[in-house]
């Protein structure tokens, strides 16, 4: 075992670098607010939308007004065309990139294109949320594939298909969205971004951990739950941080990695921009 750290000068380093972290993070979320499609304010307002059959249902599954407005930012900031999705749902998600990825097409003369895997689409949700894009205008720019993630990315692979976007909402084990990202990187072009939801699951966050600290990806933006973790979990936390400045080692992540991590460890999304290509070792591991 390594000798511990000179934990003063750690802890100093981590705390200044996660206060300017979360600064950066906090300061961005509040410079724009984007404007969503009025079918996706009629869906988070009245939680009902429509089967293809005219019948109406309650939505009981779909990501948050602050969530839709950070896709549409995402996209125009990056001016992305290309998108794609693991997990539609009732379609929210899908009409947010659709709408936004179009938008951007038609500034640059291109065309927009957006993928969403969803083996639920017909069997749980009804095809609801291939209607919704439907009833807004944007069935030509969605392409649904009815088929386990894990299956159905390695496809595109196959093909070379490139991507500027990619939002992982699929099965919440670290394994499932592990392996969405491993595949999705692959098919994202350096510069693009990735957008991981829920990552107040713990496998999601753990995910997410595992990439800061050993792909070439940094940490765009995070966006904070509407509900702060409970007292006595705050409580825990800052005991675990303040045992473990007086026992890091190098079986730790690095100081620089444990600040990063804070800074959305209360997120409900996170951002990831792609640096470049993966040229680890092929031993490479980074604890996280």
């Amino acid at each position: 075992m390594s000798p511990p750290h000179d934990n003063h000068k750690a802890g100093n380093f981590v705390v200044a670098f996660a206060h300017s972290v979360a600064t950066r993070v906090r300061y961005s979320l509040r410079m724009t607010t984007a404007v969503v499609h009025p079918l996706i304010d009629e869906i988070l307002s009245t939680r009902r939308t429509l089967l293809p059959d005219g019948t109406q249902i309650v939505a009981d599954s779909f990501i948050p007004r602050m969530e839709c407005e950070l896709l549409y930012q995402v996209v125009r900031e990056n001016q992305a065309t290309r998108g794609i999705e693991i997990g539609m749902a009732y379609g929210i998600s899908s009409l947010c990139l659709a709408d936004a990825l179009q938008q951007v097409a038609i500034r640059r003369g291109s065309s927009a294109r957006l993928v969403s895997i969803d083996s639920h689409q017909t069997a749980s949700f009804k095809r609801a949320g291939i209607h919704l894009l439907q009833r807004a205008g944007y069935d030509s720019v969605l392409t649904v594939v009815e088929a386990p993630s894990q299956l159905a990315l390695p496809e595109f692979v196959m093909r070379g298909e490139r991507f500027d976007i990619g939002f992982i909402d699929g099965w919440h084990t670290f394994d499932h969205t592990l392996v969405d990202f491993f595949f999705v990187d692959q098919l994202l072009e350096n510069g693009g971004v990735v957008v991981f939801d829920d990552v107040g699951y713990p496998a999601v966050q753990a995910c997410v951990r595992f990439i800061l600290a050993n792909r070439d990806y940094e940490l765009v933006r995070a966006i904070g739950s509407a509900s702060l973790p409970g007292a006595a979990l705050r409580a825990r936390r800052s005991i675990k941080r303040w045992i473990r400045r007086f026992a890091r080692t190098d079986a730790d992540p690095s100081a620089r990695d444990v600040a990063l991590f804070r800074s959305f460890e209360s997120a409900s999304a996170v951002v990831l921009r792609k640096r470049g290509a993966d040229t680890r070792r092929f031993d490479h591991f980074a604890r996280f």
